[in-house]
């Protein structure tokens, strides 16, 4: 699942609307409502301060974040899964098997 969608879920779950979001988080609801649409990605920094409001893991948001980062990074899907691969095998990938 993408982050933009984990949050509007976890957020329409909570009853919560995007102007509290963004009020807890200190951000425009327009830019929220990017966030949730995935046409932007929120900055690294409010993920602790979103996950604290959300009442959800850190690291839930974190694994979903990066992962979106890492998309956004690598456009080209050949050279991506080859990019991929090698930093898999460079870390050890058994110890990445997850």
């Amino acid at each position: 699942m993408a982050f933009g969608k984990y949050i509007r879920e976890l957020r329409e779950s909570k009853g919560l609307y995007l102007r509290e979001v963004g009020a807890a988080l200190e951000l425009d609801n327009a830019f929220i409502s990017k966030v949730e649409n995935e046409d932007r990605l929120l900055p690294k920094k409010h993920l602790e301060k979103l996950a604290e409001f959300l009442n959800t893991p850190i690291n839930d948001l974190m694994v979903l974040w990066l992962s979106d980062k890492i998309r956004g990074i690598i456009e080209d899907k050949e050279i991506g899964r080859k990019a991929l691969l090698k930093v898999i095998n460079d870390l050890g990938k058994e110890n990445y098997s997850e």
